[in-house]
């Protein structure tokens, strides 16, 4: 039977990312009345290091979360650096986020969607990370061909992951991560040769709407934990001049809703060989995607810089509320996650990276521009 959870909210909830922790006092209090003890579930997370605890009532969120990360230590040997509570059915109480920094704590009202508890696992331990560790946590996705890393740092709907599943289907590629990626920066001030870059999760939460170009995936995704996958004609919102998964005499449409999502071992998609855990960090690529720009440009360090920091994109279906999609907006660093934003920081880190990897910077919605024809300039630019 086809494993699919629909979630009443079906993407990021409103949020207030500053509370102090009088606030999260009062939230917790909250919780604890909700929070019944044949009703609870906790695990540990190892995300890079970092353990982050979550605590919710919500099956569907504790099974996501264990299939997602690799596990904290399962003794008390290691103490939470972080938590995330998330408690649905609560009457009478808004669906809403809270982040308190000063606690690396996070709490969920009324929302059992996954992708939002899981951006925010990642930004606090992007956190973390940064302060203590000299390790930068960037949005984006990572192959390799060869032994040379490709970074690409996008906003959503660009043709992020498409591109790496190119990637790493060529004879001698490897994926790494599709979403999430981190650069350990060595502490001293000296200039670096090479940066390695590696990725935390154990399994990977993907767009199902890959598998409209990848046909390859829908038997793939038909075995994985989905969520929100449209299940019913009536449900799916396509982009024009897309099919629908219905019309091809499919049961359900992977496309249909532009966030639904797979829970995916890397390993399925074309084996365990194809899969690396670190990659020498050679090209970073920046995607955007409109009808007026050239199809590609190289960047110097100062225009890689603008570009990031202005983070420009169109929300996407599925990204925000309805009436937003189509429009403008501005992401900084093209990352969503970044619960605590410090453009100094993330200026420093993306200046050392740009020392020692070319940039380009492609348009996927240029004019004749095609899914092959990019990943032909991705090869390119990292082979020559």
């Amino acid at each position: 039977m086809f494993n699919n959870y629909v979630t009443e909210s079906r993407g990021r909830v409103d949020s207030d990312k500053n509370i102090n922790p009088a606030k999260l006092d009062q939230l917790l209090d909250l919780a604890h009345k909700h929070l019944k003890y044949d009703e609870l579930y906790a695990w540990d997370a190892n995300i890079n290091g970092i353990i982050v605890r979550l605590i919710t009532n919500s099956f569907h969120q504790y099974d996501f979360w264990v299939e997602n990360w690799w596990p904290g230590p399962n003794d008390d040997s290691v103490k939470p650096h972080a938590f995330i509570y998330s408690v649905s059915g609560v009457p009478k109480e808004k669906t809403f986020a809270y982040y308190c920094a000063p606690r690396d704590t996070a709490f969920f009202i009324n929302t059992e969607y996954y992708g939002q508890c899981k951006s925010w696992a990642l930004g606090i331990a992007a956190k973390i990370l940064e302060e203590r560790f000299h390790t930068h946590s960037i949005h984006g996705a990572c192959a390799e061909i060869d032994g040379r890393g490709i970074a690409i740092v996008a906003p959503t709907g660009t043709g992020k992951t498409t591109q790496v599943n190119k990637l790493f289907q060529h004879p001698k590629g490897k994926v790494i991560g599709d979403d999430w990626i981190y650069i350990k920066h060595p502490s001293g001030a000296n200039k670096v040769q090479t940066l390695a870059v590696t990725q935390p999760e154990r399994k990977l939460y993907v767009r199902t709407e890959n598998s409209l170009n990848e046909e390859w995936l829908r038997p793939i995704f038909a075995r994985c934990k989905c969520e929100n996958v449209s299940t019913d004609r009536k449900e799916c919102h396509h982009q024009p001049g897309e099919k629908c998964g219905f019309d091809m005499g499919m049961d359900k449409c992977y496309w249909g809703f532009a966030n639904a999502r797979a829970m995916l071992p890397r390993e399925w998609m074309k084996g365990a060989d194809k899969v690396g855990d670190r990659a020498n960090l050679n090209l970073i690529v920046l995607l955007r995607r409109d009808s007026t720009n050239p199809a590609e440009v190289e960047l110097n360090a100062d225009q890689a810089i603008d570009v990031l920091k202005k983070g420009e994109y169109m929300i996407r279906p599925g990204a925000g509320p309805k009436e937003q999609w189509g429009k403008m907006s501005n992401e900084p660093w093209y990352n969503p996650y970044l619960l605590v934003r410090d453009d100094k920081v993330q200026e420093q880190f993306f200046r050392k990276e740009l020392e020692v990897a070319r940039c380009i910077l492609l348009n996927t919605g240029a004019k004749g521009e095609t899914i092959e024809r990019t990943h032909e300039r991705i090869v390119k630019a990292l082979l020559g």
